[in-house]
């Protein structure tokens, strides 16, 4: 493997490219969202977000499949694995043809009828919904059998590849919006046709790349009974936790629809739009540093592995937190200039949600790190029916009469309850220094958080946010206080140190 000083130059290059793909796409994501609400509607959008929701369950399972495979196939890089390396990616194409399998039977047994007899859906739009449904399934199996090709590109480190692929994607959505704007027809059957298009490209191209550049991603027709055993032994309990993080997502997106209407979905599936275009900050750092985490867990690097999880949980908070202070304390005038036409529930879904997302970042790297043992069994029982509990409590909330958003706010306790919990499993199986986690991570960005909040509100109470110039006056002060809050709070010494060098050799 490459020294120390390498590898952390490849996760900064590799950063910057997934940054760039990022920012690409979330202008892209937000442009095409306000399109498509307005060229499908408040209803055909709630529509289509909780019924092609059903099939984005399995999407869950998907990651989960995605984490599994690229575990195996980072794990046998870092031993210098050729031969297992390949026989890991061609046996992935067996498991994810058996999930192929299992979604069509859920999807014809399960699915239809619940669309057709328990979502709250004007009955004339039945028809369109359950194509929707259909389509969504075929775009979920062509995304399964992307998933080994995704974990190559991953695994060796190509982000430059994985960004411009992303970029791809990002304006195909475009394409996608402009065509639902101007169709004639049913404008909710041709946004679900148009993805279904994008998804078979995407699938063409991440296939071709990586038949060209990588030796392991040619399928060979060499099932491995022994091998495969172990990959579904470790994703089976991973495919729990997803199942229970579904329960969270979608599970909570049904129990809305049912008890308070389309209309409430999309408030719910636009906050989330938001959440996924600022959360892509941190996650794209998170998609640079994971393979490092793997391959020195597999070499035995000890100081390494614990040191780029414990700063790369902290990184991922604090970039998430730049993006969100400005955005949480200025939602509803941003929703305004995004949307126009707002959705009643949608701003305190977004400000939450957001809040959710942060808390959730710091348990990232740690879940990468837990991956990397493959002991997962304990931890995913434990974390994932903690996960679970967010369902039945939603449930009762709900036919209590409470607020929509007050499931959210069940889902940030649990969240980080659940970090708890994993802390407490990495010291039980890698004696994992959780006093230091807690003191240096975990302590340092909600004082950080706390502490930077205190502009954002002081400003919104001497003036209020009524024109563009405002907001960005307001954005540039909220970032300048953020960063110097982050860099004389958030950061320990040795970090302050390591940045003021590097900054200096940049300007050098």
């Amino acid at each position: 493997m490459a020294n120390v000083s390498d590898n952390h130059k490849r996760i900064a290059k590799n950063t910057v490219f997934l940054y760039l793909r990022m920012l690409f796409i979330m202008i892209i994501t937000l442009y095409t969202s306000r399109v498509i609400l307005y060229s499908l509607g408040v209803v055909d959008y709630g529509v289509h977000n909780a019924v092609a929701g059903f099939v984005s369950m399995f999407q869950m399972v998907s990651h989960t499949m995605s984490g599994g495979i690229s575990r195996f196939i980072t794990f046998s890089l870092g031993l210098g694995d050729r031969e297992r390396t390949k026989r890991v990616f061609s046996n992935a194409f067996f498991i994810q043809t058996g999930l192929s399998i299992l979604l069509f039977i859920v999807c014809e047994i399960f699915f239809v009828w619940f669309v057709n007899n328990k979502m709250t859906i004007p009955p004339e739009r039945l028809h369109a919904a359950n194509i929707v449904l259909h389509i969504s399934m075929i775009n979920f199996i062509l995304s399964l059998f992307r998933t080994p090709y995704d974990a190559c590109i991953v695994a060796h480190e190509k982000m430059s590849t994985y960004a411009y692929l992303g970029i791809f994607e990002g304006l195909a959505g475009l394409v996608t919006a402009t065509v639902v704007k101007y169709a004639t027809s049913d404008r909710l059957i041709v946004y679900s046709v148009m993805h279904l298009i994008i998804a078979v490209l995407i699938l063409a191209m991440y296939a071709t790349y990586c038949r060209r550049h990588f030796y392991e991603s040619h399928f060979t027709w060499s099932p491995d009974k022994k091998l495969i055993g172990e990959m579904l032994g470790f994703s089976g309990w991973n495919f729990f936790g997803a199942m229970t993080g579904v329960m969270r997502g979608q599970g909570i997106n049904m129990l809305l629809n049912v008890y308070c209407g389309p209309a409430v979905n999309a408030a719910r599936g636009l906050a989330l739009q938001v959440d996924k275009a600022v959360t892509k900050f941190a996650s794209n750092f998170m998609t640079a540093v994971r393979p490092q985490i793997t391959k020195n867990y597999a070499i035995g690097n000890k100081a390494e592995y614990e040191r780029l999880t414990m700063t790369s949980s902290k990184l991922s908070f604090l970039l998430l937190m730049l993006f969100n202070i400005p955005i949480i304390s200025n939602t509803q005038y941003i929703l305004d200039l995004w949307l126009v036409k707002v959705p009643a529930h949608t701003c305190l879904f977004c400000q939450l949600i957001l809040v959710s997302a942060m808390v959730n970042t710091l348990s990232t790297p740690l879940v990468t790190l837990l991956l990397a043992t493959g002991k997962i069994r304990k931890y995913q029982l434990v974390v994932g029916t903690c996960t679970l509990l967010n369902f039945p409590i939603a449930w009762i909330l709900l036919y209590l009469g409470y607020p929509p958003e007050s499931t959210v706010y069940t889902i940030i306790l649990i969240s980080f309850i659940s970090l708890m919990l994993r802390v407490y499993f990495l010291h039980e199986m890698l004696r994992f220094p959780v006093m230091k986690y807690l003191r240096n991570v975990v302590l340092l960005c909600f004082v950080s958080w706390g502490i930077a909040t205190i502009v954002p509100v002081l400003l919104n109470m001497w003036t209020e946010t009524n024109s563009i110039l405002i907001l960005i006056m307001k954005v540039i002060i909220i970032e300048i206080s953020s960063l110097v809050i982050i860099y004389f709070i958030g950061l320990t010494k040795a970090e302050r140190n390591f940045t003021t060098s590097m900054v200096k050799s940049k300007l050098r």
